[in-house]
């Protein structure tokens, strides 16, 4: 059986990038149930913008060209001619884009300006030039700005582009094994507790919560209104949030109970959600902690959990998002609403922002957007024990 042909547009790719944990499983193959998987679409062609790039902890440069060169995958100058791979016209029938490190400015909100919107805007000129549309994946946030997520998202719609952006977060595996919200029963608060800068790893912490949000009684109903803070206006902001709460998601990172004040001491980022129909939600980043939790509470059920990550390399949660990025490129259809969860939490993330430098007010009539999501989603670590493979 022929593999689908894919185009790989990434920003850089030094050892431990996105592009190396994620689009390496797509040219190499994965581990899953416990055997090699190769990989089920085929990388025909790739775009690196910045090469040479060395990694924030000084990790080697470009170690995905020998992956490229030994795969015969050849590089182009500019995403459109990698979807030609080489020639007129879009020759693939997907593709890949990972615009996360590389040397890029940052605003005066601490945005890193990835350019997200300019590879997606360049693949889709081809597509239009061609009337040959084929599936996107998006990897993070849709773009660092609401403006640029929206006319993505937009724009997909419009042409019929199967589109998926997201995290790996909401896919990673959980401690305890397999804690979900119960689907489709009430929920009053939820709070994420995490670490890292507010961008990077803020958006990964919202879309944790989000992955248990969703699924809610009624689905998502949107967000009214979004505050941020940062330093000592962070400190402050913690006594807005439903203390016991807090300490169950600090406390769902196996923190001794007498460390959870050490934990909030470290607290430098805090957001705070209110969604259209009373859900409220907060999310906070702390220096002492070094992954990501979810806790929640609803008349009738409490969740508490871990999102576990595999310290890397290998990052084995990647395997995930590979999969779905796969899936999504075969079946020309997004495995889960990952396109949207990325737009309203990605929103959440700019204005957050911007309100934490003041920019902004809370209200948010733009994230005023509506979804729901399968009980299921197939292909994921939530089921499985950590390290675990599942055949799904």
């Amino acid at each position: 059986m022929t593999r689908p042909r894919v185009a790989l547009i990434v920003t850089t790719w030094f050892r431990g990038s996105h592009a190396d944990v994620l689009a390496a499983p797509l040219v190499q193959g994965y581990p899953w149930n416990g055997e090699h998987q190769p990989s089920r679409i085929e990388v025909v062609a790739a775009h690196i913008e910045q090469p040479g790039v060395v990694g924030p902890e000084g990790q080697s440069p470009d170690v995905g060209l020998p992956i490229l060169a030994q795969a015969g995958i050849p590089l182009f100058d500019t995403p459109a001619e990698a979807l030609g791979v080489g020639q007129p016209g879009v020759n693939v029938d997907g593709v890949v884009i990972i615009g996360e490190h590389g040397r890029y400015e940052e605003n005066e909100f601490g945005q890193q300006l990835y350019p997200r919107r300019r590879f997606f805007d360049a693949c889709v000129s081809a597509m239009i030039a061609t009337n040959t549309f084929v599936p996107v994946f998006n990897d993070k946030h849709l773009a660092w700005n609401f403006t640029d997520a929206q006319a993505m998202y937009d724009t997909a719609a419009r042409l019929g582009i199967p589109l998926l952006a997201g995290s790996t977060i909401p896919l990673a595996w959980r401690q305890p094994r397999g804690t979900e919200w119960p689907y489709g029963a009430d929920l009053t608060s939820a709070v994420a507790a995490s670490y890292g800068p507010f961008e990077r790893y803020g958006f990964h912490a919202l879309e944790g919560i989000q992955s248990f949000a969703e699924r809610r009684a009624g689905g998502e109903t949107g967000v009214a209104e979004v505050s941020g803070w940062t330093g000592d206006d962070a400190q402050a902001a913690v006594d807005t949030i439903d203390s016991a709460l807090l300490e169950r998601a600090i406390l769902a990172h196996a923190v001794p109970p007498d460390r959870v004040g050490a934990v909030i001491d470290g607290i430098h980022t805090v957001v705070s959600c209110t969604h259209r129909d009373g859900l409220r939600t907060a999310m906070v980043l702390s220096t002492q902690l070094k992954s990501f939790s979810v806790a929640a509470t609803g008349p009738q059920h409490e969740i508490d959990c871990e999102i576990h990550l595999q310290p890397g390399p290998p990052h084995g949660h990647f395997q995930f998002l590979a999969r779905a990025a796969e899936s999504l490129i075969i079946d020309r259809q997004a495995p889960y609403p990952g396109a949207i969860r990325s737009l309203l939490t990605g929103g959440i993330l700019d204005h957050a922002m911007r309100s934490a430098r003041g920019a902004v007010a809370p209200t948010t009539p733009h994230l005023d957007m509506t979804y729901r999501v399968d009980p299921d989603i197939p292909a994921t670590g939530v089921p499985l024990l950590p390290y675990d493979r599942a055949d799904h």
